[in-house]
């Protein structure tokens, strides 16, 4: 059995005047687990916005069997992009972000694309599940630069991988079982953050030990660091802990 014991979340626009482009889904109960996610729509497309959104809208009506077929979410989701161009020709190339995780007793599935990010806590520190899919990132995977060349290198944030209607579908599945990631007290706490958030936590990645164990503080001590800074992009973290028995 598996309970929720916490949860928090923020998503901010990086400008008002803009809006946000960010749609996420707090933890949704099921008959045997938990899902939550973070889309991100890629703005430099016309509805980037209604993209994120439809993302979250169809993953939350799913049932717990689709969301274990990580594959038959995506192209679920996928399929519902052609009402996109029905309400609005500009939205052809609309585009979004997802990272999503379903929770049960004995596993956590992960649906990842782009550069939204989940996290869980293993022992004093955040460990990274999902892989961006950017250009950075196979730079990286096919050796030809290091993390620290990167550094001083442009596309950090250039998306290889998106839901869209004009890109081939491509997508990280995962399934780990709780025993892997459940902590000393029987907690799972996960994190999934958008580009605009992670870029912050990526920068300096500690916390006390309290704060990383519990949802609310990690949110609120993320959030200050944000704000103390000018954002990047839009911004948005879903964080939960739950207790497995």
């Amino acid at each position: 059995m598996i309970e929720l014991l916490n949860s928090a979340f923020f998503s901010y626009p990086k400008d008002a005047n803009r809006g946000n482009q960010d749609h996420f889904l707090l933890p949704k109960q099921m008959k045997n687990g938990f899902l939550l996610a973070v889309a991100d729509g890629v703005g430099s497309y016309s509805g980037a916005k209604e993209a994120s959104e439809l993302a979250i809208n169809v993953l939350s009506s799913l049932e717990e069997n689709d969301l274990r077929d990580v594959a038959y979410a995506m192209e679920t989701i996928l399929s519902r992009f052609e009402s996109l161009h029905t309400k609005n020709s500009e939205w052809i190339r609309a585009a979004t972000t997802l990272s999503f995780c379903y929770v049960d007793a004995d596993f956590l599935h992960i649906g990842h694309v782009g550069d939204t990010r989940v996290y869980v806590k293993k022992a004093n520190k955040l460990a990274l599940l999902t892989k961006d899919h950017t250009q950075h990132q196979e730079l990286l995977d096919d050796g030809l630069f290091t993390k620290q060349e990167l550094k001083k290198m442009s596309g950090k944030n250039s998306l290889t991988a998106a839901i869209s209607k004009i890109l081939p579908l491509r997508f990280q599945a995962e399934q780990i079982k709780l025993s892997e990631i459940i902590d000393d007290n029987g907690l799972i706490n996960i994190y999934i953050m958008s580009d605009g958030a992670h870029h912050y936590w990526e920068k300096r990645p500690r916390l006390s030990i309290n704060s990383l164990s519990k949802a609310p503080f990690f949110a609120s001590s993320l959030l200050r660091r944000i704000e103390r800074s000018e954002a990047i992009d839009d911004y948005t973290l879903v964080a939960a802990s739950f207790k497995v028995s």
